[in-house]
């Protein structure tokens, strides 16, 4: 196996470090602990990033690897808590307004989502285990059972299902094996923090084996709400069960099942800013003057408590998924391999917040959105001689996606205009030229209590082709491409629910009918890499990517009720793999370069009867360029060092018609700098016992989380530290105690600034200092 230091770089003249030790596989396929061994140099660490298994140093793409050991030496569970320690990615769970806890807004090297709607597909596509997870709910999940996660940034298009333009992650939990193993651990902490997991594998026979996963993770919230409720906890149930079946040396089959349980508060938020001069708040006061129906707000709240919310609304998260997976590899001859992947996946998700962080209603929303996919992937995979081997890939998948959005803003508005005696600025109710007044058609757009209810079905169909010629030992050109063929139809109707008034219907049985749009892109891949000695690779990368289009899922009037194209982008990365010092350093570089096409953006249209309207639309054009380090070094006293460097230019060159954004606003979630750095060192103990310590230190400097650019909705630069400490009290038993965010900073994963209209912002907390021990027991 391995131990590795990685370092990637991409962008012609900018450099970033972050600490990212790796995994290696022996011939044996079972894990070996590099850091229990007395190692003075690199071995080799494996990758499926192109679908084969293959050396990291001789993979031309930019993936960073994160082992099972990577995870818990840093005491990460999820992919929000990893993303602090990899380059040039930001995730986040909010997204623009939702308080979701489990929803995975993913960015790269500044392209992402923004927002979980599911009538929007994500820019990052997650695989687990091979399996494309097609929404962005559920992406959140608890690591159980890791491998190794793979992070690819740019597009994969050429190899991996759809919507990679931003990049992929590949998670692969571990495989079913043939030895009776067992992994036990508890896990205890701060905030009544209890965690178990349960890892059992076994044979059943000569040519069955069975794996089983189970955990259960319960932690307090740590906001506070005034009525007592937590907020930024958490409850999860999750399963993973594997049954493999070895046919023989060349046919194996592998049938699975995961299931994850939620049962969360809303995301961790406070008020940490108001208004009580806000354009509606002014407005609702003022109707409140006059109307017998509704009382005027009283002055808003803010704690000096950080972690203190006047909440008393919508505090939930819950999440169902579950999914079946059927896996066949065989080996046709030495020279041919097929493998087929069969899936079936559930979702039901349910999230909602009170955005005000107070307890009389401003605004409250609710999401409910239930998702199913079938999905069918086949890879052929052949060589000719050793110059050339190629991979031929067909893939499908089928989505039904049911999305029910409503939101309740500034609640008792609308019946407070129709109780009041006539409009406000007293023209007659017959004829008004303003708000006011029974039955007056003007309020209509005033009542702010909507239901949005979507459904959608989708269809893609791929084919894709990766192939291999090395001239010599030194060059190897890789050519590539991917026709993908989509098609998808939404059903919506929009409802003023106050005013029982249906504001959009786009059905089968509609007059208008639903929506439907199709589209067929192709998308290529160019590649040299160049072989310069046994310890140094270069390559060049040419390759586009897109991202599916869609439908506005909160449309509110015929106008906005349209689907929009795909995105494209263009992508060329000029990379170094290398190993120096003795095989002691590995260093790993990427400069890249992009132009990012029709991005989908909020923009604005007049019309004569529908004013301004927003929505999204293809208006968006930027160009980004930078740079991603990783290294890992050993050195001769008994440390291990490794970390990672990234910068990112990212700007826009043309917005079009959106009503948000300027070519002098910055792209959300895109810090200019990431890094991290890790040490760590072992002390040998008498009776061969180790004591392992290490420190890690994560920088992201300053993020915009919101398309206005809002000072008051950024993150600004942000050190992060955690430190562990773990005994090897005898082969089979260790202890581990951890500190995750040392210094306590308080710092966010989101943020809204809607101080000018509706009085309130908000922030979307990370969790503080947090201390916990972990006990562990395998054979």
């Amino acid at each position: 196996m391995n131990y590795v230091f990685k370092v990637k770089t991409r962008v012609a003249t900018f450099i970033f470090l972050t600490c990212l030790p790796c995994t290696v596989v022996a011939d044996s396929n079972e894990e070996i602990d590099l850091f229990s061994l007395s190692l003075s140099e690199l071995i080799n660490v494996t990758v499926e990033a192109r679908k084969v298994e293959e050396d990291l140093q001789r993979t031309p793409i930019s993936v960073s690897v994160m082992s099972n050991r990577f995870l818990k030496e840093r005491s990460l569970t999820n992919l929000l808590e990893a993303s602090y320690f990899i380059p040039n990615i930001e995730i986040t769970t909010v997204g623009e307004n939702s308080g979701c806890t489990h929803c995975a807004g993913i960015t790269m090297r500044g392209v992402g989502q923004v927002d979980p709607i599911p009538t929007t597909d994500p820019s990052v596509g997650i695989y687990i285990d091979g399996v494309y997870h097609a929404r962005s709910a559920g992406g959140i999940y608890s690591f159980l059972d890791i491998d190794r996660i793979e992070v690819l940034r740019g597009p994969q298009g050429t190899l991996f299902g759809k919507n990679t333009i931003g990049g992929a992650i590949n998670v692969f939990t571990n495989k079913v094996t043939d030895k009776k193993q067992f992994n036990g651990q508890v896990t205890i902490g701060e905030f009544n923090r209890k965690d178990a997991s349960v890892i059992f594998n076994s044979p059943i026979s000569d040519n069955v084996s069975a794996r089983l996963a189970l955990s259960k993770n319960y932690r307090e919230g740590f906001v506070t709400r005034v009525n007592g409720d937590k907020e930024g906890g958490r409850d999860d149930l999750n399963v993973i069960a594997k049954l493999n079946f070895k046919q023989s040396e060349q046919l194996n089959f592998e049938l699975s099942y995961d299931r994850q349980l939620q049962n969360n508060g809303s995301a961790p938020s406070v008020l940490p800013k108001k208004n009580d001069d806000a354009s509606l708040i002014v407005l609702y006061n003022r109707i409140a003057e006059v109307s017998p129906a509704i009382d005027p707000y009283p002055k808003l709240t803010v704690f000096d408590d950080k972690f203190r919310s006047a909440s008393t609304d919508e505090n939930e998260n819950h999440l169902n998924q579950y999914g079946y997976k059927a896996n066949i590899e065989w080996d046709i001859s030495d020279q041919l391999k097929l493998k087929s992947i069969s899936s079936y996946r559930s979702l039901e998700a349910v999230y909602g917040r009170d955005f005000d962080n107070n307890s009389f209603n401003i605004g409250v929303t609710r999401d409910y959105q239930t998702q199913k996919q079938t999905s069918q992937e086949f890879n052929l995979t052949g060589s000719v001689g050793s110059q050339f081997d190629w991979l031929l890939g067909l893939f499908a998948i089928d989505e039904e996606i049911h999305y029910l959005f409503n939101f309740t803003f500034i609640e008792g508005l609308y019946l407070g205009l129709e109780t009041i005696p006539g409009p406000l600025d007293d023209s007659p109710l017959s004829n008004p030229t303003a708000i006011g007044g029974a039955g007056n058609p003007l309020n209509i757009g005033l009542d702010l209590d909507n239901t949005f209810n979507n459904d959608i079905e989708s269809e893609s169909v791929a084919a894709f082709f990766n192939g291999n010629y090395r001239f010599d030992e030194q060059w190897t050109l890789t050519l590539g491409g991917r026709i993908t063929r989509e098609k998808k139809k939404q059903q919506v109707i929009t409802t003023r629910n106050i005013a029982q008034v249906v504001a959009i219907e786009r059905t089968d049985t509609s007059p208008e009918g639903p929506i439907e749009k199709s589209w067929r892109v192709f998308s290529p891949l160019a590649s040299v890499q160049y072989q310069a000695s046994n310890n140094m690779m270069l390559f060049l990368t040419g390759s586009r990517g897109f991202k599916s289009g869609g439908f506005n899922g909160v449309a509110n009037t015929p106008v906005s009720a349209r689907p929009f194209d795909p995105e494209y982008l263009t992508a060329f990365e000029l990379g170094m793999r290398s190993q120096w010092f003795d095989n002691t350093l590995r260093l790993n570089a990427t400069a890249f370069f992009m132009k990012h096409k029709d991005m989908q953006l909020r923009g604005g249209e007049s019309g004569e009867d529908s004013g301004v309207e927003i929505f999204i639309d293809n208006v968006g054009n930027t160009e980004t360029q930078g740079a991603e380090i990783e290294f890992e070094r050993i050195t001769g006293s008994g440390f291990t060092v490794s970390g990672s460097l990234s910068y990112t230019d990212a700007k826009f060159t043309d917005v079009g018609t959106a009503t948000e954004v300027t070519t002098d606003s910055k792209l959300i979630k895109t810090p200019k700098w990431t890094a991290s750095m890790g040490v760590k060192y072992n002390w040998e103990l008498s009776h061969g016992q180790q004591l392992s310590t290490r420190l890690d230190w994560a920088y992201r400097s300053k993020v915009y989380n919101d398309v206005f650019n809002s000072p008051f909705a950024t993150q600004q630069s942000i050190a992060l530290v955690n430190i562990s400490a773990n005994y090897q009290i005898s082969e089979s038993l260790s202890v581990t105690a951890f500190v995750t965010n040392l210094t306590d900073k308080y710092h966010v994963i989101g943020s809204n600034d809607f101080t000018a209209s509706f009085g309130v912002a908000e922030f979307y907390l990370a969790p503080p200092r947090q201390a916990g021990v972990s006990i562990q027991y395998q054979f």
